[in-house]
């Protein structure tokens, strides 16, 4: 019971305190790109694979953003028409290369093997997510008829009470903090 008791401290306490802030700030980015940008966007303007994938390396790679932010926008990015795959490269590439990271390996192993772990980040990403698209195509998956499918589901009222008792419980352990 003891252990129960202080993993639920943990994860509605400092677990919520660490990545509830980047989760909102995800959720509104994913909010804003919903808005802003068109349903066809990724379809009409990176239907070359090749290049999609590419890009969405060049955009996680310099950009830090946490993994907790950048799942929501990740499936933003889904819905908008972005490739599975293309998503994964971003959900990859954006947390695996974090300043703090790159500095860490370049002041205890050179900047020869932060080049490796940069190349060999850049190399997986790229091949896993060329495979997720070749999984989906072979399997003839549409995600964004699935995410469709999930909202009708998300009108709930038990949905829409737990995303509110989230919040919630974001801006106390957020709040608490700075009291504290």
């Amino acid at each position: 019971m003891h252990r129960i008791r202080h993993g639920l401290q943990y994860a509605f306490g400092e677990l919520l305190e660490d990545i509830g802030k980047w989760l909102l700030l995800g959720i509104v980015i994913a909010g804003l790109i919903t808005f802003f940008v068109p349903d066809d966007f990724f379809i009409r303007y990176l239907s070359n694979e090749i290049l999609s994938l590419m890009i969405m390396l060049g955009v996680g790679i310099p950009i830090y953003i946490c993994a907790s932010a950048s799942t929501p926008v990740a499936a933003a990015l889904v819905l908008k028409g972005l490739s599975p795959g293309a998503a994964l490269v971003f959900l990859l590439a954006g947390p695996a290369t974090n300043a703090a990271t790159i500095t860490v390996v370049v002041r205890y192993f050179g900047k020869k093997a932060t080049m490796i772990y940069l190349a060999s980040i850049a190399i997986c990403s790229l091949l896993l997510g060329w495979l997720t698209n070749r999984v989906y195509s072979w399997l003839n998956l549409d995600i964004a008829h699935w995410v469709s499918d999930i909202g009708d589901v998300s009108d709930s009222v038990f949905m829409q009470v737990s995303a509110i008792v989230l919040i919630m419980l974001i801006f106390r352990s957020v709040f608490a903090r700075r009291t504290s």
